[in-house]
Parts: C-alpha cells; sequence; structure tokens
C-alpha cells in the first residue's frame, strides 16, 4: 500500500472499500463483532464525545453512534473515504467527518476532549517507529476515565508476527501490524493497562483507560 507523509493513500479504494470488507475473509473475519466488541469496551452513552481515527468510509463512527448514542467525530486521510462516509450521514445526525492529513500523529483537538478514541483497521498503517508518539497523542485527547479502543490484525510479539507471514500468504509484509507487548509498554508508561481480547489467529481488539 503507498504510503503519503507518514499517512496512507485510501483513495483508490473509496468507491469499493465496503465490498471489500464483505470479500475479504480473511483481513476482515469476524468484522462486525469487532466493531460491535469496540462501541461495547467504551460503554458509550448519550451525551458522550467520541473520536474515530482513520474513520474511513465511517463504519466504527456510526456503530458509536446508532449503538452508543455518542456525537462522534471520524477524522481520516482520505477526502474520497470521507465523501463516502458523508453520504450516510442521516440529516440533523449528532456526527461529522473531518479531513485530517495525520490523524494518528498530529490530532486537532486539545487536551481530555473525548470520552473514548478509538479505531479500527487503521493503524497497522502507522510504521513501528511512529507508533508511540500516536498513542500518547491518542491518550493526550482523551478525559481521565476515558477508554482508548482499537479493531484491527495485532500479533502477541514480533517472533508470533513472523509465524503468521509464513503461514498466511494473504498477510501483507510492508505493514505495521501492532505487537501487543510493545504497545504494553508505552500503556504503561502512562499509568494504563491493557486489555486483550484475540477474535481470530490474527484479529484482536485492544482497550484501556486512561486514569
Amino acid at each position: 500500500m503507498k504510503k503519503r507523509n507518514n499517512t496512507w493513500s485510501f483513495d483508490k479504494w473509496a468507491g469499493r472499500y465496503d465490498k471489500i470488507i464483505t470479500e475479504d475473509k480473511d483481513t476482515f473475519a469476524r468484522y462486525d463483532e469487532v466493531l460491535d466488541r469496540v462501541v461495547e469496551v467504551c460503554k458509550l452513552s448519550k451525551g458522550k464525545r467520541i473520536l474515530d481515527i482513520g474513520t474511513g468510509t465511517g463504519n466504527l463512527a456510526f456503530r458509536c453512534l446508532n449503538k452508543g448514542g455518542a456525537d462522534v467525530i471520524g477524522i481520516d486521510p482520505s477526502e474520497p473515504m470521507l465523501a463516502k462516509a458523508r453520504k450516510k450521514v442521516k440529516r440533523k445526525s449528532r456526527i461529522e467527518f473531518q479531513q485530517v492529513d495525520d490523524p494518528f500523529l498530529v490530532n486537532p483537538y486539545s487536551d481530555n476532549y473525548f470520552d473514548a478514541v478509538v479505531n479500527t483497521y487503521a493503524f497497522h498503517h502507522v510504521p513501528h517507529r511512529l507508533k508511540p508518539r500516536c498513542v500518547k497523542e491518542m491518550i493526550r485527547v482523551l478525559k481521565p476515565s476515558g477508554v482508548w479502543a482499537l479493531g484491527d490484525l495485532v500479533f502477541e510479539n514480533k517472533e508470533k508476527e513472523k509465524q503468521a507471514l509464513k503461514k498466511y500468504d494473504w498477510l501483507d509484509e510492508d505493514e505495521y501490524f501492532e505487537r501487543i507487548d510493545e504497545l504494553d509498554k508505552v500503556f504503561k508508561t502512562l499509568g494504563m493497562k491493557l486489555q486483550v481480547e484475540q477474535f481470530t489467529p490474527v484479529v484482536w481488539v485492544l482497550w484501556a483507560k486512561k486514569p
């Protein structure tokens, strides 16, 4: 996948991304369950403010709105993807989408602004060297007692990732899949406990609560 200024370009995928989700039974196995679990661990309710980073066509953002009743902002570097998301918005809906060039690394919102910060199938496009900075940036905008949650292609450690890359030929070796042991270290520096739940051999939901 072509990288661009530490972001990624999904512009060419925008028109068929939602179809890809239904057709790719490997990458997006148990997709709906993963998104539902991300919403569930955030314990959303009416009046809470949610940030969905790497929102794409808005699938997770709309779940946060419809299942959790929260107010949602979805940000993404791809304007064509956001255009698809905006077409799904009903009038007077409590959801909005904004284009941000580097949504994980440079967040345009103030400290302690959101009740939850979520993302699915997006963080694995961020290089490993930048992930610690990105985690800290996501937690910066999260309120105390707020929840950070992720659903994505994840591995317990680098060795488990190597084994999976050999076993599953559909995995893209050029991606930067999350590693639980490395993320756990980052969250510990922030005083947060990382919790994990596995859905497939390669797909997990991770979450942590800000002190």
